[in-house]
């Protein structure tokens, strides 16, 4: 997807890639995910909203699968999340990061997410997350 859409550095442009379709893999309507998009509880939120919506689009497009995208479904709601973290925040991407870069807080900013899902992608990648990132969690 980040090939098709040319985005080589964060953050990813999510709403335009919904509202654009690229190559004609889905049919974008708008007026239909602003009751989807326009609430969250963090900041990031509807960005991960609409990449999960960005999912289901592919899937129940024909089109997408004539271009060889393979989506499989039905997906789980874990499935769903997990490609919107990994769209969001490419493995590549958060692994040429210095190790300070990596703290959650600062992946949250840089690519747009909420903390939660940048604790979440950290911990699927098997790299380190600091105590103090983790409430609750005592050394």
């Amino acid at each position: 997807m980040l090939a098709r859409y040319h985005v080589t550095r964060p953050p990813v442009p999510v709403e335009r890639m919904v509202t654009e379709p690229s190559l004609g893999l889905w049919d974008a309507k708008p007026t239909e995910l602003s009751f989807t998009i326009g609430h969250g509880l963090y900041r990031y939120a509807p960005r991960m909203a609409q990449a999960r919506l960005l999912y289901r689009a592919i899937c129940d497009s024909d089109a997408a699968r004539q271009h060889g995208l393979n989506v499989p479904w039905p997906a789980s709601r874990h499935e769903i999340k997990y490609f919107a973290r990994c769209l969001l925040t490419p493995e590549a991407w958060v692994r040429a990061l210095p190790e300070s870069e990596r703290h959650p807080d600062r992946l949250s900013e840089r690519f747009q997410v909420p903390p939660f899902d940048a604790v979440t992608r950290l911990a699927e990648l098997g790299l380190p997350i600091s105590d103090e990132a983790v409430p609750g969690l005592d050394t």
